[in-house]
């Protein structure tokens, strides 16, 4: 065999096999266990994982610490997969539903009288776009025959106040995957000004300058003067400033 002859034997080997991924990598089947994952977490129905894709089976992208799943447009079997952290990268998957198994997807009244283990979990009426903040009005809880995510949120009081960080559809079981603590203000929205002295107290309107939690220092704007201050937001959506 002539040493041109070998090579190209080798690198078409190398085409045709799957390259373990190397270390800080991720590969095809780490992309499909994410996706599969997702759904699990979600509630969705799980497709065999070979059904994922189309794939290289050379792939290789950075391992992500912070990855975004989120259905493409109107899709219920197409997923934008964003990574934000360390490498931007993002890819298109599309799963086949040919032979998907339901997960914990039951309604409450399945249970309703029976001896079967059930649990609790909390999903939303409507779609819920990214954003959104949650409310009881677009909540219900339901009874499950599958066991949840160790993740998923258990009751509506739990979720209330909880602002969602991808969007999730009716039906889908919430987890705290899907959302985050609300900030108290957000930007743009209007808040009052309180300064304290010696004997006295004085208040103003005004307007947060970025989103704030309860205990931050945030920028704000004095709705009378336009000028802008900083100050400590506290419950009621008071911000204390040292001056007006």
């Amino acid at each position: 065999m002539t040493r041109s002859f070998r090579l190209a034997f080798l690198l078409g080997a190398l085409c045709a096999t799957p390259l373990a991924a190397e270390p800080g990598k991720w590969d095809v089947g780490d992309l499909r266990r994410i996706m599969m994952d997702w759904l699990r977490d979600n509630g969705r129905a799980l497709p065999p994982a070979s059904s994922i894709g189309p794939m290289d089976p050379r792939l290789s992208v950075a391992a992500c610490d912070q990855i975004d799943i989120s259905p493409r447009g109107g899709s219920s079997s197409t997923f934008n997969l964003h990574c934000k952290s360390p490498v931007a990268w993002s890819y298109v998957l599309r799963t086949d539903q040919a032979g998907a198994q339901p997960v914990g997807h039951v309604d409450a009244e399945a249970n309703a009288g029976s001896a079967a283990p059930s649990w609790r979990v909390v999903v939303p009426k409507v779609d819920l776009p990214t954003g959104a903040v949650l409310t009881a009005e677009v909540l219900e809880e339901r009874l499950v025959a599958s066991a949840p995510p160790s993740q998923a949120i258990k009751s509506i009081a739990e979720a209330v106040g909880l602002r969602v960080t991808s969007a999730v559809g009716p039906g889908l079981t919430l987890t705290t995957r899907n959302v985050a603590r609300a900030p108290l203000v957000a930007k743009g929205e209007n808040v009052t000004l309180v300064a304290n002295g010696s004997g006295f107290e004085i208040s103003v309107p005004g307007l947060a300058e970025q989103d704030g939690y309860e205990g931050d220092v945030i920028v704000v704007k004095n709705a009378r003067t336009g000028v802008a201050l900083k100050g400590r937001l506290e419950r009621g959506k008071i911000v204390s400033v040292m001056q007006l």
